[in-house]
């Protein structure tokens, strides 16, 4: 199972399902973790009627969502089994989960933050306490990214374990994508047709940096114009 770490404060679920809904049309087993404090996948996948203290994993679009958990032990132990999913996408915006989750451990973790000043401030407040050193992709919401912003998101990291690595993510924070994005969480679907073409470049782009030699890109690309 390949494991691959979303985090910081900004809201990532909906990229998340995104993602997760690409890998599903690849014919790939996913499961999304809601690892976050603020735990806004528990707002939108359905609660399951036997489920104890909150803990428990749900499908949403074909995907599994599992929530109330500190680490994949947890999850194995709720299922009865070994984890069968080809990518575990695990959310997470607090040094605890992404300590319990292991997420230094792991070669492929992405920090999604806007130009946002809580956004920043809250989702990098999280490698203040991290104790190991730790690569990771920045991925950039912005509708005027530029120098100046990227200069100050770099100040902020100075003295923690993080150095980031060279590819970068940008989406272009427009209204018809967030109008996009409305307009699925109201349908309960994925239409990446009523997204615009730098968003899913730059979607393509992410999902290609997590697959790496699995999937062509070619591939990521067609199934991407094919939704």
């Amino acid at each position: 199972m390949e494991q691959v770490g979303f985090i910081g404060a900004y809201d990532k679920k909906d990229l998340l399902i995104n993602i997760a809904k690409v890998l599903t049309n690849l014919n790939k087993k996913v499961l999304i973790v809601d690892a976050t404090m603020m735990q806004r996948f528990r707002y939108i996948v359905p609660r399951i009627a036997n489920a104890k203290n909150n803990i428990y994993i749900s499908d949403y679009l074909g995907v599994d969502v599992a929530l109330g958990f500190m680490n994949f032990n947890g999850i194995m132990q709720y299922l009865g089994q070994e984890l069968n999913y080809d990518y575990a996408l695990i959310d997470t915006d607090n040094i605890q989960t992404l300590n319990s989750f292991m997420l230094p451990k792991i070669t492929k973790n992405f920090f999604v933050t806007s130009y946002d000043e809580y956004e920043l401030q809250r989702g990098l407040e999280i490698f203040k306490f991290l104790m190991q050193p730790m690569q990771v992709y920045k991925v950039i919401y912005s509708a005027n990214i530029n120098n100046k912003e990227e200069s100050y998101l770099n100040h902020l990291v100075e003295g923690t374990n993080i150095t980031w690595k060279k590819e970068k993510i940008e989406f272009a924070d427009t209204v018809n994508d967030r109008k996009a994005i409305l307009d699925d969480q109201i349908s309960k679907e994925v239409n990446l047709k009523k997204f615009s073409g730098t968003y899913k470049d730059s979607l393509e782009y992410l999902i290609s940096l997590m697959v790496g030699e699995y999937i062509e890109q070619s591939q990521v690309r067609k199934t991407i114009k094919s939704m």
